[in-house]
């Protein structure tokens, strides 16, 4: 073993005294937890767990700003938008404010200023919540008019369905 590594290494004394007394009976309350079982979440499970957590934050921001429609998500994400180009161009106009103020009133800018980024910070999440809902739509759209089509073929022609269980069918009358 290295010298630096050797030098690192100190022995793990016990706990002795009231400090032992006071993890005692942390353990006999209750306090601290007497065995974990702990099993760490699989890779797979966190991602799942993330896209949940963003579609709960979408549904949310929905029933917040009383969207039901794609009109009305296009008519809120316009209104954003226009609020937010407001915004950055008075974050702009308060930033050269900042440049040429005496630094007394630098203060009162700085944090008027952190105020407006704040707010179009919001302004940036709700956009990215209305591109990110409009995107999945789409795609639930998609997927139904796929599905309504494959319902309709199946219900004019029976016979055109050719399932892996028909296919195996006729290869076993061959």
């Amino acid at each position: 073993m290295p010298e630096e590594y050797k030098k690192a290494w100190r022995p793990h004394q016990k706990t002795t005294g009231i400090l032992a007394l006071y993890y005692y009976w942390c353990y006999q309350l209750g306090i601290l937890p007497k065995g974990t079982d702990y099993k760490p979440t699989s890779p797979l499970m966190k991602e799942k767990l993330r896209k949940l957590d963003e579609i709960t934050a979408q549904v949310r921001y929905m029933t917040k700003h009383h969207i039901s429609t794609l009109s009305d998500l296009h008519a809120d994400r316009d209104n954003n938008q226009t609020e937010m180009d407001r915004l950055i161009d008075y974050r702009r106009h308060l930033q050269n404010k900042i440049r040429r103020a005496l630094p007394a009133e630098k203060e009162k800018l700085r944090e008027e200023k952190q105020g407006v980024t704040e707010q179009i910070t919001e302004l940036r999440r709700r956009l990215k919540y209305a591109a990110a809902i409009e995107k999945r739509s789409a795609h639930i759209d998609n997927c139904l008019d796929q599905i309504h089509d494959t319902l309709e073929n199946q219900r004019t022609n029976p016979n055109a369905r050719t399932g892996i269980a028909d296919r195996r069918k006729k290869e076993l009358r061959i």
